[in-house]
C-alpha cells in the first residue's frame, strides 16, 4: 500500500522533511509512505488567503500521486487545506488531520482542547468544529504563542509551554483531551506525555498526523473512499499545463 503525505506549503530551507516524518509514528504503519511539499504557494498556512493560494498546486500533486499509484492521501496541515476540493479531484481517500482527529477524539473524551502556536490561527479550529457539529465538545482553543522556528528547534521550551497550558486548562475546566494543533508539536509528544504523567495530569494527547496516517491506511485497507455524490468530480479539472 502507498500513502502520499503532502504539506501544502513550500519546503523549509535546509530541512530533510522525509527524515522528519520517518521519526514520527507513520513508521509503525505497514505501508510505503512518500512525502512532498508544494512547489508554488505560501510558506505557511495562516489564513484563508494562504489556503486558497496553496490549493492549485496541492490539487495537482494529489492528482499526480493518484496516477502514480497512491492508495490514500494525507494533507499534512492542521488547516485541512482544500480538503473538499482535493477529495473531489481524486478517487482515492483524502484525509485531513484536524477533521479526523476531532471526530476521533469525540469518541474518547467528552470535551477536547486544541493547542496552537499562534492566536491568529485559532479561528480555523472553531470553524472546523462547527462544520463537524462538534462545537459543544470543543472546550477551548489555546495558543502557546511561539515562533514557528522555535517549535522545530526548541524542544524543552515547547514542552514547557504545552505542559503549562494543559495543566492550567485541566485545573480550570477538567478537560481531559488535548489535540496538538500543529503537527510539528508531535515531535515532542513523548517528552510531553512523560512530563504530564510525572506532574499527575491525567489527560489524553491526540496527535493529528499520527491519527490521519492511520486513518488513511485503514480507509484504503478496507477499500473505502469518499462518495461521488458527496464529492462530485469537477467539470473542468486543473491541468498540469
Amino acid at each position: 500500500m502507498k500513502i502520499f503525505v503532502i504539506s501544502p506549503i513550500l519546503p523549509p530551507e535546509g530541512e530533510d522533511y522525509r527524515e522528519q516524518y520517518r521519526r514520527r509514528d507513520s513508521a509503525q504503519i505497514p505501508a510505503e509512505f512518500s512525502f512532498a511539499y508544494i512547489d508554488q504557494g505560501p510558506r505557511f498556512i495562516q489564513n484563508a488567503y494562504d489556503d486558497a493560494c496553496a490549493a492549485p498546486d496541492l490539487i495537482r500533486k494529489i492528482q499526480a500521486a493518484e496516477q502514480d499509484g497512491a492508495d490514500a492521501v494525507v494533507i499534512n496541515c492542521s488547516a485541512d487545506t482544500a480538503l473538499r476540493a482535493c477529495r473531489e479531484a481524486v478517487s482515492i481517500p483524502v484525509i485531513g488531520p484536524s477533521e479526523c482527529t476531532m471526530l476521533y477524539a469525540s469518541q474518547l473524551v467528552d470535551t477536547f482542547t486544541v493547542l496552537t502556536f499562534a492566536k491568529r490561527i485559532n479561528g480555523r479550529f472553531h470553524r472546523i468544529a462547527q462544520e463537524l457539529g462538534l462545537s459543544h465538545r470543543l472546550a477551548a482553543v489555546e495558543s502557546v504563542e511561539m515562533d514557528f522556528d522555535d517549535i522545530s528547534n526548541g524542544q524543552d521550551k515547547v514542552v514547557d509551554k504545552l505542559y503549562e497550558t494543559i495543566r492550567a486548562i485541566h485545573d480550570r475546566t477538567g478537560c481531559d483531551g488535548y489535540i496538538l494543533g500543529c503537527t510539528d508539536f508531535e515531535d515532542v509528544a513523548p517528552q510531553l506525555s512523560k512530563r504530564l504523567k510525572d506532574g499527575g495530569v491525567d489527560v489524553i494527547l491526540f496527535k493529528p498526523y499520527e491519527i490521519a496516517a492511520w486513518q488513511a491506511y485503514i480507509t484504503a485497507k478496507m477499500g473505502l473512499r469518499q462518495g461521488s455524490a458527496s464529492y462530485p468530480k469537477p467539470l473542468f479539472p486543473i491541468s498540469d499545463e
